[in-house]
């Protein structure tokens, strides 16, 4: 079994929230690291939320506010 990444599992743990903020349809997510995350991978996935249109990251002291409009279909 290939090792998985911190990336990957941190990845995998935000889309979690993500979609239960969704679900619940408060479109936002206060999202913040857990002792021993690798802080290279939080920076590098913000940045990929925070490139997708109709979403807004704010830093807050804990870690991130993420909030979306969502997109018409």
């Amino acid at each position: 079994m290939p090792d998985v990444s911190s990336y990957d599992l941190l990845a995998h743990r935000i889309q979690i929230e993500i979609a239960a903020a969704n679900r619940r349809q408060k479109r936002q997510v206060h999202l913040k690291p857990d002792d021993g995350d690798n802080l290279d991978a939080w920076d590098c996935i913000i940045d990929e939320i925070n490139e997708n249109e109709n979403v807004d990251v704010t830093r807050t002291d804990e870690g991130w506010l993420v909030s979306w409009v969502p997109t018409e279909a």
